[in-house]
């Protein structure tokens, strides 16, 4: 099920609109702005309207960013995709971090359980819908392209990039359920883009610091990471994410002895020969963000931004405004070729085409988009929506380990417990967060103590042994994405609970791991573990009541846990 072709009216619309294009046009298109980096305010529109006739971007990302936090109001978004939509001669494209719904992005609308949840449940069916109403909120909200979902495996358990933002290790679920969060996403008006491309989850490093690589052999890449690919391509996937991920069976070598690792961002081996021409991809590649450390050691700005476009990338995110310049150049010298820029150009606006932003009304507004009443879906609408992320919040949640039997708990026998946070990073630093599970336990009614310092590290045996008992002990950990850059793990203050908690002799912990699912490779002593990937509301709320016996554990582990 390759993309289907465009209509006679479409294919027209695409030609037409390529040769009415001049070269800074034409640039334009190959660029994608970041919204909350305008040098002025966002609602001023006679700036936005300068800003536009001076560089003339293609394509936007909008709302928060999936490594820091969702933001903003839907109906904000909407408002100002409107207006840029009206302002602008060509239609735009509005892209965002809808990795976990469209409330990873907007702070309004519906917040889902990460990737990794949805593995646990390993339903195809959730899939889909998890891909549906992700489109229906965030084509609300003016998004027109989810830069989602994430196809890459968790190969390694110390990768600190996407721990939770994938399927797991295995390869075949992942590409089940990436295709059924894509075709949901795409059957309801919202551009899907798999990543990254050739895939991350190999390497222990985190890209946005440094060129990773993925070690795999050319055997092992096609039936892993080869298979997920092939699977979102003959699907019909619209876009794909390159990384700045190096492919040693495809590179190794190729810049000479002691050369660095090329990244797929600028490798047209990668790119053009493998994921084009090997794989068969005709969609839109879009490059991930050109301010990572991966990509900005590959040499200064104007090489690595040139080798990214012939590299066979078709949209760069966040060049920045040097960009129009730089090609501006390279297009007169020669460095590119003009054909090059306008098969790139045609694909972005077949794209354009699919999604019917070319038919915007007057003013901008999208026709195809749903209505928003307080900020929010229509209700009937709202509540199915939150319906289904609470569903999947109780399908996820995963005992991993439960050798002595203890869950689940007795409600009648339990009256105290002791919290051993895990989740303090560094000094200084919280994450309020975890006060979720926290008040979880009052609302039942228990007594909570919490050990949150671990000087001295005897501080818990000290409690044992003036007479404190405790009917349940629980050690729960969180870690979001880059709260400790360059690790998912318990580090700092949280490795030192991990010390300080098994001075105790009477305190038999309960892990709960609100974050990686490889909690046991840092405490293999845990005689119990449940696995529930976020601290997402609902899911604490459930996993609580899973604890208490009140309903069944259903997550399988989507990766190997046991050490």
């Amino acid at each position: 099920m390759m993309q289907k072709p465009l209509s006679k009216e479409e294919q027209e619309w695409v030609e037409g609109t390529l040769e009415a294009m001049s070269l800074r046009e034409l640039i334009g298109q190959t660029m994608q702005d970041h919204a909350g980096r305008l040098p002025f305010k966002g609602d001023d529109e006679a700036g936005l309207r300068r800003y536009l006739e001076q560089y003339p971007v293609g394509s936007f990302f909008i709302g928060g960013e999936v490594i820091q936090k969702a933001a903003g109001k839907a109906e904000d978004y909407r408002d100002w995709a409107a207006m840029l939509q009206g302002i602008s001669r060509f239609p735009l494209l509005f892209s965002g971090d809808l990795e976990f719904g469209a409330g990873s992005a907007v702070r309004s609308l519906t917040a889902f359980p990460p990737l990794l949840a949805l593995a646990a449940a390993d339903d195809e069916a959730l899939a889909y819908e998890y891909g549906k109403y992700t489109a229906l909120e965030g084509r609300a909200a003016g998004f027109t392209w989810a830069l989602a979902p994430g196809t890459d495996l968790l190969l390694n358990w110390m990768n600190p990039v996407i721990t939770t933002r994938c399927f797991g290790d295995e390869a075949g679920r992942a590409a089940r359920l990436s295709a059924a969060v894509m075709r949901g996403m795409q059957e309801h008006g919202l551009a899907a883009c798999a990543k990254h491309f050739p895939g991350d989850g190999v390497d222990y490093r985190d890209q946005h610091i440094i060129t990773t690589v993925n070690s795999l052999s050319e055997e092992d890449w096609f039936s892993t990471y080869g298979r997920v690919a092939g699977e979102m391509i003959s699907q019909g996937v619209m876009s794909y994410m390159t990384g700045h991920i190096a492919l040693s069976w495809i590179e190794d070598g190729a810049g000479g002895a002691g050369s660095k690792p090329v990244p797929a961002t600028v490798s047209e081996r990668i790119t053009t020969g493998l994921l084009r021409e090997r794989l068969g991809f005709d969609g839109v590649v879009l490059s991930d963000a050109l301010d990572m450390g991966g990509f900005l050691s590959w040499g200064d700005y104007t090489q690595r931004i040139i080798d990214c476009f012939n590299c066979g990338t078709d949209v760069l995110l966040w060049p920045g405004v040097r960009y129009f310049a730089v090609m501006e150049q390279a297009v007169e010298d020669g460095r590119v070729s003009r054909e090059r820029l306008k098969a790139s150009v045609r694909r972005i606006l077949e794209l354009k085409a699919r999604l019917g932003v070319h038919a915007a009304r007057a003013g901008g507004e999208d026709g195809r988009a749903l209505p928003l009443l307080d900020d929010k879906l229509p209700p009937g609408l709202d509540r199915q929506v939150r319906q289904f992320s609470r569903e999947l919040a109780g399908r996820c949640i995963t005992l991993v380990r439960n050798r002595t039997g203890q869950l689940p708990l007795n409600p009648g026998a339990v009256r105290r417990v002791l919290v051993i946070m895990l989740n303090k990073v560094t000094e200084g630093r919280r994450y309020e967060r975890m006060n979720l599970f926290v008040e979880q336990l009052k609302t039942r009614g228990l007594e909570v103590d919490i050990l949150d310092e671990f000087e001295p590290l005897t501080t818990l045996r000290q409690w044992e042994l003036s007479g404190v008992r405790w009917d349940a002990a629980f050690a729960p950990y969180f870690l979001p994405l880059h709260g400790m850059m360059n690790t998912a793990r318990p580090v700092g203050e949280a490795a030192k609970a991990i010390w300080a908690m098994q001075h105790a002799e009477t305190v038999r912990p309960i892990g709960i791991s609100f974050a990686t699912p490889y909690l046991l490779q840092d405490i293999p002593f845990l005689d119990t573990l449940v696995n529930a990937y976020s601290l997402h509301e609902d899911t604490v709320e459930l996993t609580v009541k899973a604890l208490f016996g009140e309903i069944p554990f259903q997550g399988s582990s989507p990766v190997k846990a046991e050490i």
